[in-house]
C-alpha cells in the first residue's frame, strides 16, 4: 500500500522523539520466536490455529480466516480476515536500539496525508498505533520494536466498524511470534517469508495469472493508443485534402446547393 520512505526529520519528528520508545512487553507479545519452546503448544493453549512462515508465526483465532494474496510487486501478503477487519501481519530488520517504529510512522503519516487522507497518531497499548481516515475506510497501523525487529499490523475496516476491528488487530498482533535470524540485513527491511508448499503452488499460478493480466491491459492500453494514433492521422489527411479541394469543404459558398 504505500511505498518505502526516508526518516522523516523536522518539528514533528523531533517532537515524537520526545515521547517514550516504544518496546514488546515482554508478558503480552508480540514475542521472539526464541523465548517460544513449543510454537504448536503455545497456540494449541490458546485455541489458535496458526502458520509458520520462518521469520513470522501468525496466530488466527477461532472464527477468522487466513487469505494470501499478491502484493503490487509480486509479493505475498497474509491476511487474517474477519467480517469487521482485514488484519496483515508483517515484520522487518531494526537496529538493536528501539526507535524505529516512530520512523515508520512518520513516513507513514506523511505519505498518507499527502493523498489527502485525515491522519492521527493515537495512543495504544504499545504506543504510537496511526489511524487514517480515507474515502470509505479506516487504516490503522500497530506497531512496536523489539529486539533486532519491528512487528507491525495493517488493519483495514470501514468507519462504523474501526473500532472492534482495531481490537481485532491487537489480538492477532499480541501473539505474533518473530524470528529475525542472526545474519545482517539492512533495516526497515522485511522479513523474508518461507512460505509451505501447497500456498507456494498456490503463488506461482496467481503470479502466472497477474503477470497475463498486466500483459493483456498493456497491449490493450497500446492498441487503444494506436487507434488514437490512426484516428488523428485520418482527421489530418481528410483537412489536408478538403483544403486542397475547396469545392468539396462542407459550408464553402461555392459548393452549397443552389449558389448561382
Amino acid at each position: 500500500m504505500f511505498g518505502r520512505k526516508k526518516p522523516v526529520t523536522g518539528a514533528r519528528d523531533a517532537a515524537a522523539s520526545a515521547e517514550p520508545e516504544s518496546q514488546a512487553p515482554s508478558s503480552t507479545g508480540p514475542h521472539d520466536r526464541s523465548s517460544v519452546p513449543d510454537v504448536r503448544e503455545y497456540y494449541t493453549a490458546l485455541g489458535y490455529g496458526h502458520i509458520d512462515l520462518g521469520s513470522l508465526v501468525i496466530g488466527v483465532p477461532r472464527g477468522r480466516d487466513l487469505n494470501v494474496a499478491l502484493d503490487p510487486a509480486g509479493q505475498p501478503e497474509f491476511h487474517v480476515v474477519t467480517q469487521v477487519s482485514r488484519v496483515i501481519p508483517r515484520a522487518f530488520a531494526a537496529p538493536k536500539s528501539a526507535g524505529q517504529w516512530r520512523t515508520m510512522v512518520a513516513g507513514m503519516r506523511e505519505q498518507l496525508e499527502q493523498q489527502g487522507a485525515d491522519v492521527s497518531v493515537v495512543d495504544g497499548p504499545w504506543g504510537r498505533e496511526l489511524v487514517a481516515v480515507l474515502p470509505g475506510a479506516v487504516f490503522r497501523a500497530i506497531g512496536v520494536d523489539g529486539y533486532r525487529w519491528t512487528a507491525e499490523v495493517r488493519v483495514m475496516a470501514t468507519p462504523e466498524l474501526a473500532e472492534q476491528a482495531a481490537e481485532e488487530g491487537r489480538e492477532v498482533f499480541r501473539h505474533l511470534l518473530i524470528n529475525r535470524g542472526d545474519g545482517p540485513m539492512p533495516v526497515r527491511e522485511q522479513l523474508p517469508l518461507t512460505i509451505p508448499d501447497e500456498i507456494q503452488q498456490a503463488l506461482t499460478q496467481a503470479r502466472s495469472q497477474q503477470a497475463a493480466q498486466q500483459q493483456a491491459q498493456a497491449y490493450q492500453q497500446q492498441m487503444a493508443a494506436g487507434q488514437q494514433g490512426r484516428s488523428g492521422q485520418a482527421t489530418q489527411a481528410g483537412a489536408q485534402a478538403a483544403s486542397a479541394n475547396p469545392q468539396a469543404a462542407p459550408g464553402n459558398p461555392q459548393s452549397a446547393p443552389g449558389n448561382p
